[in-house]
């Protein structure tokens, strides 16, 4: 693989000018942290300038520090989480960054992808655009959306063009891609890992299912979090440190939230498995990044959970939601009095409208006065799901996400017009169940009857479980179970009031029935 060093050698580095804004995009792996460690390093120190470099997870920063103190390069460059900057900012606290020749923002996509829980992102990325006299680098593997807006951003200031270096991205890393559909596959997947022998880490969306997944493993896996959370208390953090200082685990499996998503490096080739459970697709390409490739011959294989187009359309729905106050805000040409008409006594709970003061021409701060602005990465950043959603549905449509990141990491055969991915199945426990109601001819007479069997194919929409018939029928389908529910009409016996036997008719009573198909449950979809 190409490296970032091969394209900006200490000769290109001395052509960048205060003001500067460096573009660069390249591949998990491709050296980023190594450049600015040595190439970057090196050309600062003859310069006798500072590099101050900034990334979005603390323990990147606690990771990355380490090394600079090891190799005795902390004299030419700090470390910072653009969180702390963010908090000077809100706090109007000067801050130190005229002291630094280079600001280099590596995982820059942080300023758009977290500003779908981070309300303040815009914050530390104004505070380093308006730092004149220094050199703007931004790096990224996933950085396509926020450099899109870099260039507006630019453009629209009166900045300096982004110069760009770029190196293809590269998923050859990917031996096998696997889709699984439910939170059982993953303990599935676990449980096959651990029999083979084989290493994996599990990157959850939520914390307490990734906990959940650990206590079922508590010897055989280690458990993280972020520090915000309630269940960082139940971190090893002498495990964690040790893993930021070896880049391994000993255990079988690593379960973490997305708080490991970038920046921290794995260099062990036992590590086989990784297992993403994230919705984002740029955190998801971060999340395989974790593990570095050795050589050519390295391989993993990465399961990535199941979107169906159901929730990928909730998901669009919920993000229209989210900015529908800033759509008509914009619309009506930035009017709080429209806004205020449009929706009295309302706040923007997603805080991508927020309030802030007003400025004269020259920047002064007006004396009592206020107004509303639009969060432009947190509006971009939306604006853009939607888009890529609303691209995934129309263009692949069924098995769409499947299909949309199949073809981008390379699993897709154009000669045979073929997908090449493969499908998890995990479902023995719920076929055994669904068998013995066939054979036991199981009648779920009413809606208290149907509790267990909705519990147990667990289809979920906005964390709640799904109870009709066709959403359940629709799940045991797409996970290749041959069982279908079946409602029809029957009666039975009962006991009246005065304990008489008189027949009761049930005209949506459910059933279980055995379906024979023709397809195979690991069958590849062929595109629609």
């Amino acid at each position: 693989m190409q490296k970032i060093t091969d394209i900006i050698p200490a000769e290109e580095i001395a052509k960048w000018k205060p003001g500067d804004n460096i573009l660069i995009s390249a591949p998990m792996g491709a050296g980023k942290s190594y450049f600015c460690k040595n190439t970057l390093y090196e050309v600062a120190k003859e310069e006798k300038e500072k590099i101050l470099m900034f990334n979005h997870r603390a323990n990147c920063v606690q990771q990355f520090a380490m090394e600079l103190f090891k190799e005795h390069k902390h004299d030419v460059v700090d470390m910072r989480t653009y969180q702390a900057l963010e908090q000077r900012e809100l706090r109007r606290e000067k801050c130190d960054l005229d002291e630094y020749k280079y600001l280099v923002c590596d995982e820059f996509h942080y300023f758009m992808d977290d500003s779908m829980f981070n309300h303040t992102t815009a914050a530390s990325f104004k505070a380093i655009m308006n730092t004149a006299q220094a050199v703007r680098v931004f790096m990224s593997a996933t950085g396509d959306d926020m450099s899109q807006y870099l260039k507006s951003y630019i453009g629209n200031h009166g900045l300096a063009p982004a110069k760009e270096y770029t190196l293809p991205q590269d998923f050859s890393f990917i031996g096998q891609l696997v889709f699984f559909h439910t939170e059982t596959d993953m303990e599935g997947i676990l449980e096959k890992s651990i029999a083979a022998g084989k290493k994996a880490i599990f990157f959850v969306q939520s914390a307490e299912k990734a906990y959940g997944l650990h206590t079922k493993f508590r010897e055989q896996t280690v458990f993280n979090c972020g520090t915000g959370n309630i269940l960082h208390g139940y971190v090893n953090q002498k495990k964690i440190q040790e893993i930021l200082k070896n880049q391994r685990f000993e255990e079988s499996a690593l379960i973490t939230t997305a708080c490991f998503d970038a920046g921290i490096n794995i260099l062990d080739e036992d590590v086989k498995n990784i297992i993403i459970d994230l919705a984002d697709i740029g955190s998801l390409i971060q999340c395989m990044g974790r593990r570095r490739i050795q050589g050519d011959d390295d391989k993993i294989t990465v399961y990535i959970r199941s979107r169906d187009k159901r929730l990928i359309s909730d998901y669009q729905n919920k993000l229209k939601k989210q900015i529908e106050m800033a759509d008509y805000f914009i619309e009506s040409d930035y009017s709080v009095d429209k806004l205020l008409e449009k929706f009295p006594w309302q706040n923007d709970m997603h805080n991508i409208i927020y309030d802030d003061f007003e400025y004269d021409s020259y920047g002064n701060r007006i004396p009592g006065s206020h107004t509303k602005r639009v969060n432009e990465l947190m509006y971009f950043k939306r604006k853009k799901s939607i888009e890529l959603y609303e691209k995934i549905k129309s263009d692949y449509g069924e098995f769409g996400y499947c299909k949309y990141l199949a073809r981008m990491f390379g699993f897709f055969d154009e000669t045979l017009n073929r997908y090449t991915y493969q499908i998890f199945n995990n479902t023995s426990e719920l076929e055994i169940y669904l068998k013995r109601m066939v054979d036991d001819e199981v009648v779920l007479w009413s809606v208290p009857d149907r509790k267990e069997l909705i519990s147990k194919i667990a289809v979920r929409q906005d964390g709640k479980f799904l109870k009709k018939i066709e959403p359940l029928n629709d799940a045991l389908e797409k996970r290749g179970i041959n069982f279908r529910i079946e409602k029809f009409a029957t009666s039975r016996m009962e006991k009246d009031s005065s304990g008489n036997l008189t027949r009761v008719p049930y005209r949506n009573a459910w059933r279980i029935i055995n379906v024979q198909t023709s397809a195979d449950k690991t069958q590849i979809p062929k595109i629609a």
